[in-house]
């Protein structure tokens, strides 16, 4: 079907709806510009005679990740990018989701109509469209769809989209990367501006300021993402950080930013050790933390020398090269010399080792080969015991400094109970009761202090 036999379609439904009374019309109440509804109406038309959304926030990320949708996506609208563009609107819910959705349309039909342009475009309601599609009885491979007037902007689609997802009801949420591209979107190409953004967002309602800082910091967060996609050799996907939350990401744009103006090399060290512990699993906020520019030459690769597996093979998979960078092709140029010691570490080496597509992984300097998730596990493993071997270590250190720590807090609240005085003493309030308490609290605090004294006499810290 043409573009204008689609749209001539679509105007012939109109018509023959418009021959029956305005009251049994199904009419579809809409988000519109300016505050005012749309009401749009709703026909009913075949699932093949409508398009899939190659602009749809659900899949915007995965789209981009694909290598065949490149030659495809020139023209959208052809039977082998509707093909491409169906295959991961299904694939964007589980099995399981898109089996119940299917079993409701079959014994339920649609509980709400879906939204298109004139030109039969979906704005949402493609996961039912390819569902429907599926369904064995013909009479079942219809779809309810408000019609949009040609006069709707292009510019309002995304926003319409973006309105009717909103209204939750059952949708799926959008992915992190897909949200993040879609504030992308309504800011580089609709012009909306970071307020306006955060309110179609529904992000810190209660304050605009706040609104406005999350909707600059997320989309600073799109720009940490594209770099951690270019640390591999083989780049990673966007739908890769899907696996991550806002958290992880606002904790790492927080390190990032402290240190990259004075420290870029610092930073950078960040940006691998935390996309190295990401690529092996370790996605939890509490772990992620942690991990610091220097935790994987201190805590991990100790460990990782320890695992019964590929240990003896560890300093050889994570040795720096000489100049620094990894040259292809494989991991044998990881190594600096003939008998490398582990003591340089070189994080995107072994970013590149767990993220590669071959499953196999020479070992430089032998015959071995070690498959790729035995690596990856056993990094997995290493990061992980380095966590808890960090986190024992600080927490030894807190135990050590904590008596440094404690006289240095009794100081500051000696210093303001001191200020507090000098307001309170010459009121007319401070009267003899508090006098008496004041007076009390004091000479437990001498005799404290005493004590104190004392203990620390006998360790020798301080003189008679």
């Amino acid at each position: 079907m043409t573009e204008a036999q689609r749209v001539a379609r679509i105007k012939q439904l109109l018509a023959e709806l418009n021959k029956v009374p305005p009251e049994r019309h199904e009419v579809l109440r809409l988000p519109g510009t300016g505050g005012e509804p749309r009401l749009c109406q709703v026909i009913k038309i075949g699932v093949d005679e409508v398009l899939l959304n190659h602009q749809s926030h659900r899949v915007r990320a995965q789209l981009e990740d694909d290598p065949e949708w490149q030659g495809l996506r020139q023209d959208p609208h052809t039977e082998a990018a509707q093909k491409v563009i169906e295959r991961h609107v299904t694939r964007a819910r589980s099995l399981e989701e898109l089996a119940a959705l299917k079993d409701s349309l079959d014994r339920e039909g649609q509980t709400h109509p879906g939204v298109m342009t004139h030109k039969g475009v979906l704005i949402n309601a493609n996961t039912r469209v390819a569902a429907l599609r599926q369904l064995e009885d013909p009479a079942k491979r219809y779809v309810r769809v408000a019609v949009l007037p040609e006069t709707v902007h292009p510019d309002e689609l995304a926003l319409l989209e973006l309105r009717l997802q909103m209204q939750k009801e059952l949708k799926v949420d959008y992915t992190l990367t897909n949200e993040l591209l879609f504030i992308e979107e309504l800011s580089s190409e609709r012009h909306l501006t970071y307020a306006q953004i955060a309110r179609e967002l529904r992000i810190s309602p209660e304050s605009v300021r706040r609104g406005e800082n999350e909707v600059r910091t997320r989309l600073q967060m799109l720009d940490l993402i594209h770099l951690l996609q270019r640390i591999p050799k083989e780049h990673l996907s966007l739908a890769f950080f899907d696996k991550l939350g806002y958290q992880q990401l606002r904790d790492l744009h927080s390190a990032y930013h402290a240190v990259v103006q004075n420290d870029p090399d610092e930073a950078q060290r960040r940006l691998e050790s935390f996309l190295l512990s990401v690529a092996v699993g370790v996605t939890p906020v509490h772990q992620l933390r942690r991990v610091d520019p220097h935790f994987m030459p201190d805590y991990m690769l100790p460990q990782l020398q320890d695992d019964e597996g590929i240990g003896e093979h560890a300093a050889r998979l994570a040795a720096s090269t000489s100049d620094g960078f990894v040259k292809p092709p494989g991991v044998d140029v990881l190594l600096t010399n003939d008998e490398p010691d582990g003591g340089n570490l070189n994080i995107r080496g072994l970013i590149d080792v767990v993220t590669q597509r071959d499953k196999r992984v020479p070992v430089p300097g032998t015959p071995l080969v070690l498959e790729r998730e035995d690596v990856r596990d056993a990094v997995k493993t290493a990061i992980i015991t380095g966590i808890k071997d960090k986190r024992r270590d600080e927490n030894e250190t807190d135990k050590l400094q904590a008596p440094v720590e404690a006289i240095k807090n009794a100081t500051r609240q000696l210093t303001r109970c001191a200020e507090a005085l000098g307001e309170a003493i010459g009121g007319t309030d401070f009267d003899d009761r508090r006098r008496k308490t004041l007076e009390v609290a004091f000479r437990k605090l001498k005799r404290t202090y005493r004590s104190l004294e004392a203990d620390l006499i006998k360790a020798q810290v301080i003189g008679k």
